[in-house]
């Protein structure tokens, strides 16, 4: 398995969201409106990003 990485900004505020989707947030290390980090390509990152793809942005 290759070590890939997805880069991960958050753009949007976690303020007044779901529970779940500001556990996905931190779960992926994003902690402030416009951080990012580099996470892997895993199943179960690209499962948490697309829960909360109305509030990252995310470049291959």
């Amino acid at each position: 398995m290759s070590n890939k990485t997805i880069k991960v900004t958050l753009v949007k505020s976690l303020i007044g969201r779901l529970a779940n989707h500001k556990a996905c947030a931190y779960g992926l290390g994003l902690r402030k409106i416009r951080q990012t980090v580099e996470v892997q390509d895993t199943p179960e990152n690209r499962g948490m990003i697309n829960r909360i793809n109305y509030l990252v942005k995310c470049e291959g």
